[in-house]
Protein backbone atom coordinates (compact mmCIF):
# COMPACT_ATOMS: atom_id res chain seq x y z
CA UNK A 1 0.00 0.00 0.00
CA UNK A 2 1.37 3.66 -1.05
CA UNK A 3 1.89 6.27 1.94
CA UNK A 4 -0.41 8.62 0.89
CA UNK A 5 2.38 11.47 2.33
CA UNK A 6 5.27 10.43 1.12
CA UNK A 7 7.58 13.52 0.83
CA UNK A 8 5.81 15.77 2.67
CA UNK A 9 6.82 17.60 6.28
CA UNK A 10 3.96 18.26 8.04
CA UNK A 11 3.79 20.67 11.37
CA UNK A 12 1.50 19.82 14.14
CA UNK A 13 0.63 21.81 17.35
CA UNK A 14 -0.47 20.55 20.48
CA UNK A 15 1.11 17.19 19.20
CA UNK A 16 2.55 15.85 22.95
CA UNK A 17 -0.29 13.84 23.56
CA UNK A 18 -4.30 13.43 22.71
CA UNK A 19 -5.77 14.00 19.41
CA UNK A 20 -2.18 16.16 18.42
CA UNK A 21 -0.21 12.93 19.30
CA UNK A 22 -2.51 10.67 17.03
CA UNK A 23 -2.22 12.60 14.06
CA UNK A 24 1.24 12.89 14.04
CA UNK A 25 1.40 9.24 14.38
CA UNK A 26 -0.62 8.72 11.37
CA UNK A 27 1.03 11.38 9.33
CA UNK A 28 4.45 9.31 10.29
CA UNK A 29 3.41 6.36 9.14
CA UNK A 30 1.78 7.47 5.83
CA UNK A 31 5.19 8.89 4.95
CA UNK A 32 5.83 12.27 6.12
CA UNK A 33 8.41 13.70 8.05
CA UNK A 34 6.74 15.06 11.06
CA UNK A 35 7.80 18.43 13.27
CA UNK A 36 5.55 18.08 16.81
CA UNK A 37 5.17 21.38 18.81
CA UNK A 38 4.27 21.65 21.88
CA UNK A 39 4.58 23.32 25.26
CA UNK A 40 4.89 20.17 26.98
CA UNK A 41 8.60 18.50 26.41
CA UNK A 42 8.77 15.19 27.86
CA UNK A 43 6.03 14.10 25.88
CA UNK A 44 6.72 15.56 22.94
CA UNK A 45 10.25 14.52 22.65
CA UNK A 46 9.03 10.66 23.65
CA UNK A 47 6.38 11.19 20.75
CA UNK A 48 9.65 12.29 18.54
CA UNK A 49 11.87 9.37 19.50
CA UNK A 50 8.73 7.40 19.39
CA UNK A 51 8.11 7.97 15.64
CA UNK A 52 11.86 7.39 15.26
CA UNK A 53 12.14 4.32 16.15
CA UNK A 54 9.61 3.03 14.06
CA UNK A 55 11.26 3.95 11.26
CA UNK A 56 10.04 7.41 11.11
CA UNK A 57 10.91 10.85 10.69
CA UNK A 58 10.06 13.77 13.74
CA UNK A 59 11.77 16.60 15.11
CA UNK A 60 10.22 17.92 18.94
CA UNK A 61 10.33 21.53 19.01
CA UNK A 62 9.02 23.47 22.01
CA UNK A 63 6.77 26.23 21.22
CA UNK A 64 4.05 28.22 22.92
CA UNK A 65 1.81 29.08 19.68
CA UNK A 66 0.43 32.35 21.07
CA UNK A 67 4.25 33.97 21.33
CA UNK A 68 5.32 34.83 17.63
CA UNK A 69 8.93 34.81 18.40
CA UNK A 70 8.56 31.11 19.48
CA UNK A 71 6.49 30.34 16.47
CA UNK A 72 8.86 31.57 14.15
CA UNK A 73 11.91 29.81 15.68
CA UNK A 74 9.98 26.61 15.56
CA UNK A 75 9.25 27.21 11.89
CA UNK A 76 12.61 27.81 11.24
CA UNK A 77 13.97 24.78 12.94
CA UNK A 78 11.84 22.46 10.53
CA UNK A 79 12.71 24.23 7.28
CA UNK A 80 16.52 23.43 8.81
CA UNK A 81 15.87 20.25 9.50
CA UNK A 82 13.45 18.80 7.05
CA UNK A 83 14.00 21.92 4.35
CA UNK A 84 10.33 22.54 3.76
CA UNK A 85 6.67 22.97 5.25
CA UNK A 86 3.89 21.20 3.12
CA UNK A 87 1.08 20.85 5.66
CA UNK A 88 0.02 22.60 9.03
CA UNK A 89 -2.11 20.86 11.41
CA UNK A 90 -3.21 24.06 14.11
CA UNK A 91 -4.64 21.60 17.13
CA UNK A 92 -3.08 23.39 20.32
CA UNK A 93 -5.83 24.31 22.04
CA UNK A 94 -6.92 24.86 25.78
CA UNK A 95 -10.25 24.64 27.49
CA UNK A 96 -11.29 25.47 31.07
CA UNK A 97 -14.99 25.09 32.11
CA UNK A 98 -18.01 26.59 34.63
CA UNK A 99 -17.47 30.33 34.02
CA UNK A 100 -20.25 31.68 32.42
CA UNK A 101 -19.79 35.33 30.61
CA UNK A 102 -20.86 37.67 33.15
CA UNK A 103 -18.53 35.35 35.29
CA UNK A 104 -15.15 34.79 33.52
CA UNK A 105 -12.39 36.85 33.98
CA UNK A 106 -11.29 39.04 31.27
CA UNK A 107 -7.46 36.75 31.83
CA UNK A 108 -9.22 33.62 31.16
CA UNK A 109 -10.71 34.79 28.13
CA UNK A 110 -7.12 36.54 26.59
CA UNK A 111 -5.41 33.71 27.69
CA UNK A 112 -8.13 30.86 25.79
CA UNK A 113 -8.37 33.27 22.56
CA UNK A 114 -4.74 33.62 22.28
CA UNK A 115 -4.25 29.93 22.40
CA UNK A 116 -6.88 29.20 20.11
CA UNK A 117 -7.48 31.62 17.42
CA UNK A 118 -4.24 33.70 17.61
CA UNK A 119 -2.19 30.84 18.18
CA UNK A 120 -3.65 29.41 14.45
CA UNK A 121 -3.22 32.50 12.73
CA UNK A 122 0.77 32.89 14.03
CA UNK A 123 1.52 29.59 12.30
CA UNK A 124 -0.64 30.57 9.44
CA UNK A 125 0.82 33.39 8.97
CA UNK A 126 4.54 32.11 9.26
CA UNK A 127 4.19 28.56 7.54
CA UNK A 128 2.33 29.79 4.68
CA UNK A 129 5.60 31.53 2.88
CA UNK A 130 7.24 28.40 3.41
CA UNK A 131 3.95 26.42 2.04
CA UNK A 132 4.34 28.39 -0.98
CA UNK A 133 7.90 28.11 -1.73
CA UNK A 134 6.77 24.11 -1.98
CA UNK A 135 4.32 25.11 -4.63
CA UNK A 136 1.25 24.58 -2.70
CA UNK A 137 0.21 22.24 0.16
CA UNK A 138 -2.52 22.20 2.85
CA UNK A 139 -3.66 23.94 6.17
CA UNK A 140 -5.94 22.07 8.40
CA UNK A 141 -7.26 23.94 11.15
CA UNK A 142 -8.95 22.19 14.47
CA UNK A 143 -12.17 23.51 15.21
CA UNK A 144 -15.31 21.98 17.59
CA UNK A 145 -18.95 20.67 17.42
CA UNK A 146 -18.72 23.66 20.01
CA UNK A 147 -18.35 26.03 17.39
CA UNK A 148 -22.17 24.77 16.26
CA UNK A 149 -23.66 24.12 19.35
CA UNK A 150 -24.01 26.54 22.31
CA UNK A 151 -24.59 25.20 26.03
CA UNK A 152 -24.33 26.43 29.68
CA UNK A 153 -21.08 24.44 30.93
CA UNK A 154 -19.03 27.86 30.41
CA UNK A 155 -17.14 27.34 27.22
CA UNK A 156 -18.15 30.82 25.22
CA UNK A 157 -14.62 31.60 24.95
CA UNK A 158 -13.30 28.22 23.76
CA UNK A 159 -16.74 27.98 21.31
CA UNK A 160 -16.05 31.73 20.32
CA UNK A 161 -12.29 31.18 19.27
CA UNK A 162 -12.89 27.95 17.54
CA UNK A 163 -16.21 29.83 16.10
CA UNK A 164 -13.77 32.14 14.74
CA UNK A 165 -10.97 29.89 13.42
CA UNK A 166 -13.84 28.38 10.74
CA UNK A 167 -13.78 32.02 9.24
CA UNK A 168 -10.18 32.32 8.92
CA UNK A 169 -10.09 28.89 7.52
CA UNK A 170 -12.56 30.37 4.95
CA UNK A 171 -10.11 33.58 4.41
CA UNK A 172 -7.73 31.57 3.66
CA UNK A 173 -8.80 29.42 1.40
CA UNK A 174 -9.58 32.55 -0.21
CA UNK A 175 -6.71 34.44 -0.09
CA UNK A 176 -4.16 31.29 -0.60
CA UNK A 177 -6.10 29.48 -3.54
CA UNK A 178 -4.13 30.88 -6.48
CA UNK A 179 -0.94 29.87 -4.47
CA UNK A 180 -2.48 26.38 -4.55
CA UNK A 181 -2.88 26.21 -0.81
CA UNK A 182 -5.77 24.29 0.55
CA UNK A 183 -7.22 25.18 3.78
CA UNK A 184 -9.97 23.44 5.81
CA UNK A 185 -11.53 22.70 9.02
CA UNK A 186 -12.03 19.56 10.88
CA UNK A 187 -15.00 19.75 13.65
CA UNK A 188 -14.59 16.93 16.20
CA UNK A 189 -17.46 15.51 18.08
CA UNK A 190 -16.73 14.24 21.95
CA UNK A 191 -13.63 12.56 22.09
CA UNK A 192 -11.98 10.82 25.28
CA UNK A 193 -8.64 13.63 25.71
CA UNK A 194 -7.54 15.54 28.72
CA UNK A 195 -10.42 18.73 27.23
CA UNK A 196 -13.05 16.66 27.40
CA UNK A 197 -11.83 14.62 30.46
CA UNK A 198 -14.24 16.18 32.68
CA UNK A 199 -17.43 14.63 30.39
CA UNK A 200 -15.65 11.73 29.04
CA UNK A 201 -14.17 10.12 32.47
CA UNK A 202 -17.75 10.08 34.28
CA UNK A 203 -19.57 6.58 33.33
CA UNK A 204 -22.89 8.57 33.57
CA UNK A 205 -21.71 11.47 31.62
CA UNK A 206 -20.25 9.46 28.90
CA UNK A 207 -23.64 7.89 28.53
CA UNK A 208 -25.58 10.97 28.19
CA UNK A 209 -23.10 12.02 25.67
CA UNK A 210 -23.44 9.08 23.60
CA UNK A 211 -27.11 9.50 23.69
CA UNK A 212 -27.16 12.63 22.18
CA UNK A 213 -24.66 10.83 19.09
CA UNK A 214 -26.85 9.34 16.47
CA UNK A 215 -24.05 6.86 15.40
CA UNK A 216 -24.01 5.99 19.50
CA UNK A 217 -20.66 6.61 20.52
CA UNK A 218 -17.95 9.19 21.23
CA UNK A 219 -15.18 9.33 19.17
CA UNK A 220 -11.86 8.25 19.31
CA UNK A 221 -8.59 10.00 18.47
CA UNK A 222 -8.18 7.52 14.95
CA UNK A 223 -11.63 9.27 13.81
CA UNK A 224 -9.70 12.48 13.60
CA UNK A 225 -6.47 11.19 12.82
CA UNK A 226 -8.12 9.59 9.42
CA UNK A 227 -9.70 12.74 8.62
CA UNK A 228 -6.72 14.18 8.73
CA UNK A 229 -4.61 12.11 6.36
CA UNK A 230 -7.26 12.84 3.95
CA UNK A 231 -6.98 16.38 4.29
CA UNK A 232 -3.74 16.61 4.08
CA UNK A 233 -2.82 14.13 1.19
CA UNK A 234 -3.16 14.82 -2.89
CA UNK A 235 -6.72 13.28 -2.63
CA UNK A 236 -8.42 16.21 -1.20
CA UNK A 237 -6.72 18.56 -3.90
CA UNK A 238 -9.80 19.79 -5.26
CA UNK A 239 -11.33 20.55 -1.45
CA UNK A 240 -10.80 24.06 0.29
CA UNK A 241 -12.93 25.87 2.90
CA UNK A 242 -14.26 23.06 3.58
CA UNK A 243 -15.74 22.33 7.76
CA UNK A 244 -15.16 18.20 7.74
CA UNK A 245 -17.46 17.55 10.93
CA UNK A 246 -15.91 14.69 12.72
CA UNK A 247 -18.46 13.88 15.36
CA UNK A 248 -20.51 10.97 15.08
CA UNK A 249 -23.59 13.12 13.77
CA UNK A 250 -24.05 15.28 17.37
CA UNK A 251 -24.15 18.37 15.45
CA UNK A 252 -27.38 17.45 13.77
CA UNK A 253 -29.55 16.30 16.70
Amino acid sequence: MSERLAGKVAVVTGAAKGQGAAVARRFASEGAAVACLDLLDGEGRDLAAAISEQGGQALFCRCDVADENQVRGALSAVVERFGAVDVLYNNAAIISYGNKVADMPAEEWDRTIAVNLRGPFLMAKHAIPHIKERGGGAVINVSSHGAFQASAVGVSHYAAAKGALVTLTYYLAAEYGADRIRANCIAPGPVPTDLNAVFLDDAGARAMTEAMIPLGRVGDVSDIASAAVFLASDEAEWISGAVLRVDGGIVVQ
